[in-house]
């Protein structure tokens, strides 16, 4: 039974992996999908071999399951932070992994699936301490993951004109909260009867839990597609100074006089109503700022002073406008109430019947019935 599970992850791993290593347009969060599954793909196929890998490599296996909290946080760093890179520092992530790789290097060691019992097999004390600041590691970088996803959706009012499950990352929040469970409490539940030697069931599941953990993020990670599109540096005065450089809830406030101000408010609410670019579900404030030829600081400074409110607000009240507009034309009386949200930029019901109702105070189908 394990065996036939750990051979069902093992291929769908690999199909995973080559999913993602060939999957076009190119993010980071791709590489290091594919990097996640190439990790898995080598752990679950370890365990199919016909002998032990620390028969030919003195590490083993071991030090690879570290790389796990390093590939989730950095995985969702690459979605939650805009304009995401690289840095020396993040090497960091790798010294756990290269510790433990070299300590089995020196040491007599003994496979994962060894007999945990001391008095036979001494040496198996250091697997239970790997074991203990896996478990240790893997809620660290859960903590820090959800940290950085929280700390996204803070900035999305300010940046979007929708949640979707894309740009929220709900599902991710889902997968996070699968991991845990299914992660830490095998390797807690493992900790605990190899250190007490309880008379348990002898059963892993790893090996379930990483192909079940493979499936999700496969089917999720292939329609998470890059949340944030690669800014502009436009030529112009002030311009870099105007890109923060992380992700705040509300921009800090660059150099515009009030006169500023009211004319690039003048030209905001003039090309939301002629061009009614908030039709579109997916309309963002990097829209904006790419139809205007301004950039996105300054708009969004604008709109958070010009308007008192911030992008998702404004956005949704043009679309309530809308809404109110098409119920009142007998043009559209064949739409559906729903409908009627949908075409003026609404993505699902319950966002345009909340919105709505804080807008007038009724909720759409309300609304209908009084006019």
């Amino acid at each position: 039974m394990i065996k036939t599970i750990a051979i069902i992850g093992f291929v769908q791993s690999l199909f995973g992996f080559v999913i993602f290593i060939t999957k076009r347009p190119r993010h980071f969060s791709f590489t290091f999908l594919t990097i996640w599954l190439a990790v898995i793909t080598v752990f679950l196929g370890s365990g199919l071999l016909p002998f032990e890998v620390v028969d030919y490599f003195k590490p083993g296996i071991m030090p690879v399951l570290f790389l796990f909290g390093p590939l989730l946080y950095l995985y969702v760093s690459s979605l939650s932070i805009e304009n995401f890179s690289l840095k020396k520092s993040q090497l960091l992530h790798l010294a756990p992994m290269i510790a433990v790789a070299v300590h089995r290097s020196t040491i007599d060691v003994v496979p994962i699936n060894s007999s945990w019992n001391l008095a036979e097999n001494p040496s198996y004390i250091y697997n239970r301490i790997y074991f203990a600041l896996l478990v240790v590691s893997l809620f660290v970088y859960w903590i820090f993951s959800l940290k950085l996803i929280l700390k996204h959706r803070k900035t999305i009012p300010f940046q979007f004109s929708n949640y979707t499950t894309k740009n929220s990352l709900s599902w991710l929040i889902f997968v996070l909260s699968l991991f845990l469970v299914l992660f830490v409490s095998d390797f807690v539940f493992t900790f605990l009867i190899r250190t007490f030697e309880l008379k348990v069931v002898k059963f892993s599941f790893l090996s379930l839990n990483l192909t079940l953990f493979t499936f999700i993020m496969i089917f999720f990670g292939i329609n998470q597609s890059s949340i944030y599109k690669t800014r502009k540096i436009e030529d112009g005065i002030n311009e870099i100074q105007d890109i923060p450089e992380n992700n705040e809830s509300k921009p800090t406030r660059a150099v515009l006089s009030d006169k500023q101000i009211e004319e690039l408010t003048n030209t905001i609410l003039q090309y939301l109503k002629s061009k009614k670019p908030y039709l579109n579900p997916e309309y963002s404030l990097q829209m904006m700022a790419d139809d205007l030829n301004i950039s996105r600081h300054k708009l969004s400074e604008t709109i958070n002073s010009g308007q008192k409110k911030n992008f998702y607000k404004l956005i949704n009240e043009f679309r309530v406008m809308e809404v109110k507009e098409m119920l009142l034309n007998p043009v559209f009386s064949h739409y559906s109430v729903l409908g009627v949200g949908l075409e003026c930029g609404f993505n699902s019901k319950s966002s345009f019947n909340r919105i709505f109702k804080e807008e007038t105070g009724y909720t759409p189908s309300e609304f209908k019935r009084t006019v």
